[in-house]
């Protein structure tokens, strides 16, 4: 496997590890985030289900303990407007005045007193609200509020018989324009009067009591305090108030309410919603109606309700856990390709002078000895000069004598000259051909000694050694010369004694 194969693969290894760490802790913490935000928002559904309960009963009896004032009684039976309206304030003064209404902190929206045909007596501070404000047009026979057409006996649907009057306190939800109401409607009992046939509970009923409080934003915030979690007020489809801000702002995000409207239809059960710029885990809470009595098949049902939504948020350690991993697998892999790559640069530098000695050795250098190279082919380079010594008879490392430059004695260096293309023509050449080659090498090994010392340059050269030499440099100038066999000559000049190669082609 070649070097760069083994860097890529490193690579690949590294880069693939990170990216398992990298989404298997993105995908835990995912995980964590949407348990803790599914943890909160069963919390939360819980809480809102009973603070609804809770609310709907305090409405009840609120609408209950009004009703039961006296002044109320006087107001209806009362038959001069502007007496009539002072009776009705009274009771008004004196409901808001009461200690646990002070407490609650919570003023109602409207306080309304109504007669036995459902239009409006006197309201609290509501100018706007006219007698037949409430009674369904054309036929005004009918109350907007179901409640009070069930309590006092209107008919249901305009154009219905009138019913039975019933003596019980209902708490209801109510969308007044675009405002969610609960309500609160309790009967006015005359207890002098007597009952008529349409008094179902053997009590004269002569009027109603009506107490709203609207489900604002700034409710919806005050709900988000409790709950820890976003929440909407709706009904049907439509959302009539939110916890949603702007900002640090106190003022409700109305685009981010209107954007929660696509999400109502399909609202059923828990379920992940994307509102804005935002992921929720969000539920639907049915708004309670209570009722001392059982209401009638066709009494209208429920459609409001309120919407849980705990924010999925990401973790605070999230982002710094993915980066550290990201950090640390971009670490590994510099410093994986950087190592690789100064250990590439490192032992190719020592391969590369054993692989020049070595090509100078095929080249018929067999003198070339090989030097330390560092530490991981030292080895390698003494076991090759141990080698050479052995094959051609020259001291091994360690016994080797040296010049003054530092550089090994090496004892019988044969010298070779280039070969010329009059060897072709060489009288001698079929001589030489025929001639077997231990007598050859006999021979020319005889030559050799006897130059050398007629040129008074005498040396001890081992036949072995020298034997070597010629069969190294022979097959360097067959391969050169591409030739049958290759026989040297002696050759003595200035005195200087050298071998000649004679190519043999035929």
């Amino acid at each position: 496997m070649s070097r760069t194969v083994i860097a890529a693969v490193v690579a690949v290894v590294i880069v693939a590890l990170t990216a398992i760490a990298y989404f298997v802790t993105a995908s835990s913490f995912d995980q964590r985030q949407k348990g803790d935000a599914d943890a909160m928002l069963v919390r939360a559904h819980q809480v809102v289900q009973q603070l609804a309960q809770l609310e709907s009963i305090d409405v009840q009896n609120k609408a209950e303990r009004l009703a039961a004032d006296p002044a109320f009684l006087a107001a209806i039976h009362t038959t001069n407007d502007s007496e009539r309206g002072m009776q009705a304030q009274k009771g008004f003064l004196q409901f808001l005045s009461n200690d646990k209404e002070q407490q609650s902190g919570k003023r109602p929206e409207t306080l309304a007193l109504v007669d036995d045909k459902g239009q409006i007596v006197a309201v609290f501070e509501s100018p706007n609200i006219v007698k037949k404000a409430w009674l369904v047009p054309p036929k005004e026979d009918t109350s907007i509020l179901p409640g009070v057409n069930y309590i006092l006996g209107l008919p249901m649907v305009s154009g219905e018989a009138e019913g039975k009057r019933h003596r019980m306190v209902i708490s209801d939800l109510w969308k007044n324009g675009e405002n969610l109401m609960k309500v609160g409607i309790a009967p006015i009992v005359d207890p002098d009067a007597t009952p008529t046939a349409r008094d179902a509970d053997n009590v004269a009923i002569v009027g109603a009591i009506v107490v709203a409080y609207a489900q604002t934003s700034t409710e919806a915030q005050r709900d988000r305090g409790l709950l820890g979690t976003e929440i909407a007020y709706f009904d049907g489809n439509k959302v009539a108030a939110s916890s949603f801000t702007k900002g640090n702002a106190k003022d409700e995000d109305t685009q981010r309410a209107q954007a929660l409207n696509a999400s109502l239809a399909s609202l059923k059960d828990k379920q992940t919603i994307t509102v804005g710029d935002k992921t929720y885990i969000a539920a639907a809470v049915t708004m309670p109606r209570k009722a001392t009595q059982k209401l009638p098949d066709n009494y209208p049902k429920v459609s409001a309700g309120a919407v849980v939504m705990a924010p999925v948020l990401p973790a605070s350690s999230a982002a710094a856990v993915k980066m550290s991993i990201l950090m640390v697998g971009i670490g590994a892999l510099v410093f994986a390709v950087l190592g690789i790559y100064l250990s590439h640069r490192r032992l190719i530098a020592q391969v590369d002078q054993i692989e020049q000695g070595v090509n100078d050795i095929i080249n018929g250098n067999v003198d070339r000895t090989f030097r330390p190279v560092g530490e991981e082919l030292d080895g390698l380079a003494n076991g090759l000069n141990v080698m050479l010594a052995r094959l051609l008879g020259r001291p091994e490392p360690g016994d080797e004598e040296f010049d003054e430059e530092g550089n090994p004695i090496v004892p019988g260096r044969v010298e070779f000259e280039e070969g010329d293309e009059q060897s072709r023509t060489d009288p001698d050449l079929a001589m030489l051909a025929q001639e077997s080659e231990p007598d050859y090498y006999k021979r020319v090994y005889t030559e050799y000694l006897t130059a050398r010392k007629a040129a008074g340059n005498p040396d001890e050269v081992s036949f072995e050694s020298f034997i070597a030499k010629l069969k190294v440099n022979e097959g360097k100038l067959k391969a050169q010369y591409q030739c049958r066999a290759v026989r040297f000559r002696v050759v003595s000049k200035d005195n200087k004694v050298s071998l000649k190669p004679v190519p043999i082609f035929a």
